[in-house]
């Protein structure tokens, strides 16, 4: 440890100059911007009440998102006393710390120090780019599910390597283990490790069968089941739900091909031009290295499968979409694909620091007069991190103007302008049970009302239970409205009692169209500027 001080010593003031820009980004934010955050708050709501497992925006339904990050700030907000939407906003910055520090402790124990250091400079500064959050492995002050958890599969990276290293079966219960709480914190890494470990297996089985090799697939088989056991009992706090109830039948497939911002498929090759970088030179000079000169064989079996299932699922599920809008062909669906491509670039980063390392090398013996054997292994250290220092100096100005430090903290700070929505969400919270079922128009479903963890009739598409037709609700909940406007459609009128409808929520310019439902009453029982909240009571 006395040798490698100066990596721990570089990789604490890395960590330190990327703590302080994210703390600056959310120390003071009320709100944070993105939809992610108010479904948290909702399911926050309902674990605080008692009613951890239901669905917070859909009455009789059950939880469909994974609840380790939920979990998480529901003990920080008893911890704390904070208001849940300020715990939410400005979590990020300390939790998500736990990513960059078990990146750089899994590449030493799975490389070396400077591979480590190295992959820690890709990790937090450079691969990302401008990327989104949620795009792209990295250190971030927001607490989306993919960024927050990504530590759980570093971990996990870890575990396959020494359970198909050492071939103990105490590695396998550990790997078993660390994917189901994996599947808590998010699907998308514990769907890439099942699909790596069952292709690592099958190709020791088949392996087998070649060389008639026979008592050991029977060894094979039994690793199998002593991981799979651990990853059902650790998951079952999840798995219950999607499997038990749901039997992971999902009815809104859209919520599956979502592709938001620059992952949108018209802007594929502006999303290509984010990644053309110097940074990704020198990951392909690395992934040539790691090609020709990486001799260990089970970490190369890792990274060829970490490789292609990222590659090949992020290009499959962006085809599923238009196979399906096109052709009409429903090919069989996992998660968005940009899941995939955010831990492909958390691969890009491992291969960052080899192509770095290799480039280091270079540099030494191509400097006028200087070799690398004049060196001592000491002075190499030193100049190895001060290299690495020198480049989160020279790049900090623009990772300082980053996507999620600018734009993100820009738009949470004009969520938390709006009052009147706010006004709204504490009325709901502090004033209506949360049982009630409230009718809104489309736009007000997301803000203020799901983080309320009220019931609605519909909640917008991304954001809706994939285990329930979105299609259906959504078309009552507009001839709901449309009802209250018109009195058309007449079948309408029964809808309100079989969603059993207590309060609707519309614009306040706009409640003198919305009361021609002559079989019930409505009393108004909030009124701002922008907003008001009918009571509604059949007669």
């Amino acid at each position: 440890m006395k040798d490698n001080t100066k990596y721990v010593l570089a990789c604490i003031l890395m960590l330190l100059v990327a703590f302080v820009q994210c703390y600056k980004t959310v120390h003071d934010l009320h709100w944070a911007s993105e939809p992610d955050f108010d479904r948290d708050i909702a399911y926050i709501h309902a674990t605080l009440t008692g009613h951890y497992g239901q669905d917070p925006n859909m009455a009789g339904q059950y939880m469909w998102y994974n609840p380790i990050i939920f979990l998480t700030e529901t003990v920080l907000v008893k911890f704390t006393g904070l208001p849940i939407n300020v715990v939410v906003a400005r979590a990020g910055a300390f939790l998500n710390l736990i990513n960059p520090v078990i990146f750089f402790i899994i590449l030493i124990k799975l490389f070396d120090y400077k591979v480590a250091l190295a992959g820690l400079l890709a990790f937090v500064f450079v691969i990302n780019g401008n990327l989104p959050c949620w795009g792209a492995a990295t250190y971030s002050p927001w607490t989306v599910s993919d960024t927050a958890v990504q530590f759980l599969f570093y971990l996990c990276i870890f575990f396959c390597y020494k359970a198909f290293a050492e071939q103990k079966m105490g590695w396998f219960i550990a790997l078993g283990a660390f994917i189901g709480l994996t599947f808590l914190g998010h699907s998308a890494p514990a769907i890439i490790i099942i699909m790596l470990v069952v292709i690592m297996q099958a190709n020791k089985v088949f392996a087998a069968l070649k060389e008639k090799q026979y008592s050991q697939i029977g060894t094979y088989f039994l690793q199998g089941a002593v991981t799979f056991i651990p990853f059902v009992i650790c998951a079952f706090p999840f798995l219950y739900y999607v499997y038990g109830k749901y039997h992971l039948h999902f009815v809104n497939r859209v919520i599956l091909q979502c592709a938001p911002g620059i992952f949108a498929r018209k802007e594929t090759l502006t999303l290509l031009k984010l990644n053309l970088t110097f940074s990704l030179i020198i990951s392909i000079i690395g992934f040539v290295w790691f090609y020709l000169k990486f001799e260990n064989k089970v970490m190369r079996k890792i990274i060829w499968n970490w490789l292609f299932i990222t590659l090949v699922m992020y290009v499959y599920e962006s085809a599923v979409p238009t196979a399906d809008k096109m052709l009409h062909i429903n090919l069989p669906d996992t998660i968005p694909a940009f899941h995939y491509f955010f831990y492909f670039k958390a691969l890009q980063s491992i291969f960052f620091a080899f192509g770095f390392i290799y480039l280091f090398n270079k540099a030494i013996n191509w400097l006028p007069g200087w070799s690398k054997k004049e060196f001592s292994p000491k002075a190499q250290t030193n100049l190895f991190v001060a290299a690495v220092l020198v480049y989160v100096l020279v790049y900090f100005p623009v990772y300082s103007n980053r996507w999620d430090f600018t734009d993100l903290r820009r738009e949470a700070i004009d969520k938390g302008n709006e009052k009147d929505k706010i006004d709204v969400y504490n009325f709901i919270v502090n004033k209506l049970p949360a049982d009630n079922v409230m009718l809104c128009p489309h736009g007000l479903s997301l803000f203020p009302v799901m983080p309320a963890a009220i019931k609605m009739v519909s909640i917008e598409t991304y954001f809706s239970n994939p285990y329930v037709s979105y299609d259906q609700r959504e078309d009552d909940r507009n001839k709901m409205l449309s009802y209250m406007k018109t009195t058309m459609p007449d079948t309408a009128k029964k809808l309100f009692g079989e969603y059993k409808v207590n309060d609707v929520l519309i614009p306040s310019d706009s409640v003198s169209y919305y009361s021609k439902a002559a079989f019930a009453k409505t009393n108004v029982i909030f009124k701002n500027d922008s907003f008001t909240i009918l009571s509604f009571t059949e007669k």
